[in-house]
């Protein structure tokens, strides 16, 4: 998959006669909704030759239309490559969004920026996207100056279950309650959260349960704060474990949550290298414990429960 970080840079590719089939979109998760997109634009642009091509935005257009209003994603994008990667894309096009794209008419936008940049040969995407000033445009906008164009607009509806449609919003409602499974059904990976391993208090070292500490970026969504079944990919590979996320408040209280992984049978401490957890099961809830020695026993009846799910749930070290 090759990666551009403009628009400008698509003019080698509109200068090659190589056509696309495109989507634009955030695709935060890529859940089951975003796949069923994606695979459509892949096969669309397997039939007629052309490059699967996503438009995306970095930052995310709510950190620049509503800046007051944290936004958190649920994945980074390095994984968001990785993902899009092994869905076949093509040619991904990571541009920021800017003020002014947010205050372009929608019709500008298809004519400045897709038509002028883009060898449009079809146009994949969701039914209910809306871009341009105050998310004015629509599926129907597409339609009516691209058609004219040659350009096939198809509109892709949202995959839906019993409670409603899937989305990046309510992955991420499920995600801060803490229910990471249901979650994970969405986005049908485990949910992920990765980083470098600092240093701590060595805090958990002294109690026996020493752990590997990370702190993703603020603008990462953490689940809710508690206990959970993870697995992580290390350097020496993947290994079973429990991973806790808060303030720690048994102690004195931290300003910003951490995340404290605890693995079966390892005991390196890996500072300064890149980890990645996968969340499986929650737990239990945060809570301050009276002193070490209930936080001892509680944290020993995690690792327990954790031990438990992997054996009433096995899963292969490379999977």
């Amino acid at each position: 998959m090759n990666i551009l970080s403009s628009f400008s840079e698509m003019n080698t590719v509109r200068e090659s006669g190589q056509e696309i089939s495109l989507t634009i979109g955030n695709f935060d998760g890529i859940h089951q909704g975003h796949q069923k997109l994606l695979n459509d634009l892949v096969e669309y642009s397997r039939k007629t030759k052309t490059l699967a091509t996503v438009l995306t935005f970095d930052p995310h257009p709510l950190m620049v239309l509503s800046p007051e209003i944290p936004f958190q994603r649920i994945m980074s994008i390095p994984h968001k490559k990785k993902i899009l990667s092994e869905l076949g894309i093509d040619l991904l096009v990571i541009t920021p969004f800017t003020p002014d794209l947010g205050r372009m008419e929608p019709e500008t936008f298809i004519r400045d920026i897709l038509l002028e940049y883009f060898p449009l040969k079809g146009l994949v995407i969701g039914e209910g996207f809306r871009f341009g000033h105050k998310r004015a445009g629509s599926v129907a906008d597409f339609q009516r100056v691209l058609s004219p164009e040659g350009v096939l607009v198809k509109a892709i509806p949202a995959v839906e279950d019993a409670t409603g449609r899937v989305s990046s919003s309510r992955i991420r409602e499920l995600l801060r309650a803490g229910r990471v499974k249901e979650a994970n059904q969405f986005l049908t990976r485990p949910f992920q959260l990765d980083g470098t391993v600092e240093e701590g208090e060595k805090r958990g070292r002294k109690l026996g349960f020493p752990t590997l500490n990370i702190h993703p970026t603020p603008d990462r969504l953490l689940p809710a704060s508690g206990v959970y079944v993870t697995r992580t990919k290390t350097s020496k590979g993947w290994f079973n474990g429990t991973s806790y996320v808060g303030k720690k408040p048994t102690f004195t209280p931290l300003m910003q949550p951490v995340i404290e992984t605890h693995l079966f049978d390892f005991s390196d401490t890996l500072y300064g290298q890149y980890i990645q957890v996968d969340f499986l099961e929650f737990l239990r809830g945060d809570r301050a414990f009276p002193g070490p020695e209930a936080l001892i026993a509680a944290i020993s009846n995690d690792l327990q429960q954790s031990k438990d799910y992997f054996r009433e749930n096995p899963i292969s070290q490379g999977d």
